[in-house]
């Protein structure tokens, strides 16, 4: 390494250390810092989530593979005037929403092992997947029941909707963005507490947490959105030929079942599996730009209440003296 590469090294270790995770901030102070650290360490943590990113990868590969077979599926079930029973495309269907969830809890499970080692560091620390994959383990088995609650809670609550109004209705729309609001904003304070807490800490205990959500409902609402409209447009971005492919795709697949084969290059499914794989590849990792902030926030958040307790503690020392 040379001298000025050093030195630049020394600088960025000092300023992490500076800036360590649990710190009172402002929530654009947290976005900020949150925007900066992984994009400043981003060769670091591709070498160590490369696995997760992998698996993330090969679950959408899979998406891509079926993805045509399952929209025609769909679409002649949601024509239908009867009841259709389609059993095998239904376990298809089951096991690739399975195994995204799987994918999705490594991902999440393995970024908050990166978080959690810089936070017990004060700086970004050298991280190795081989010496970490039974903290990884235990931290994608906790995001995996983190979001099994969530999609349990959106089910539970969009089923009444769904029966009331209908599959395309407006209400549909309406009522998941008022779901979200309501509930998705303030249970993201209960994920990043159960992950970043401490493995002895029960679900049931971050649970609890969720009423900090609703007081700092308005930073956590401003740093989704911004996080999550970053994320959004490189999602957009690297979605777009995998839609367009699958959409060729989807046409090619009508016109041969009935009857009116197009000429369609045979290279095209194995395009919709790569760019599949590629776009999950870009979006998990602009995640990152959403997880980051929040974890940022969280650690603002116990800062502040530790803050407090301090002060409420010595207020009670003073008022015995």
């Amino acid at each position: 390494m040379s001298p000025i590469s050093l030195v630049h090294f020394e600088m960025e270790e000092k300023k992490d250390k500076e800036e360590g995770l649990f710190q009172a901030r402002s929530y654009l102070g947290c976005l900020n810092e949150g925007l900066k650290l992984p994009t400043r360490h981003v060769l670091s943590l591709l070498k160590f989530l490369w696995p997760s990113l992998v698996a993330g990868a090969v679950s959408a590969g899979l998406w891509g593979l079926f993805f045509n077979q399952l929209s025609m599926v769909a679409t002649a079930w949601l024509a239908a005037a009867e009841p259709v029973t389609l059993l095998l495309p239904a376990y298809t269907l089951w096991g690739l929403c399975l195994l995204a969830l799987l994918a999705g809890s490594f991902c999440l499970g393995n970024v908050a092992v990166a978080i959690s080692r810089y936070a017990e560091a004060g700086g970004w620390p050298a991280l190795r997947f081989g010496a970490c994959r039974g903290e990884i383990f235990h931290a994608s088995v906790r995001a995996l029941v983190f979001l099994l609650v969530g999609i349990v809670v959106f089910l539970v609550v969009m089923a009444p909707v769904y029966i009331w109004a209908g599959a395309h209705s407006v209400w549909m729309i309406v009522a998941a963005a008022a779901l979200w609001l309501v509930w998705g904003v303030p249970y993201s304070m209960v994920g990043l507490d159960y992950l970043l807490g401490g493995r002895q800490r029960a679900f049931f205990q971050s649970l609890a947490r969720i009423k900090d959500g609703y007081q700092y409902w308005g930073a956590f609402f401003i740093v989704l959105f911004c996080g999550g409209l970053i994320m959004a447009v490189f999602s957009l971005v690297s979605w777009l030929p995998a839609g367009v492919l699958s959409f060729a795709g989807y046409e090619s697949l009508t016109g041969v079942l009935a009857g009116d084969a197009t000429d369609l290059p045979g290279a095209v499914p194995a395009l919709i599996v790569f760019f599949f794989m590629l776009a999950s590849f870009v979006t998990n990792m602009s995640g990152w730009l959403t997880f980051f902030p929040l974890s940022y926030l969280y650690g603002s958040v116990e800062a502040r209440k530790k803050d407090m307790e301090k002060f409420e503690e010595e207020e009670r020392r003073l008022q015995n003296l």
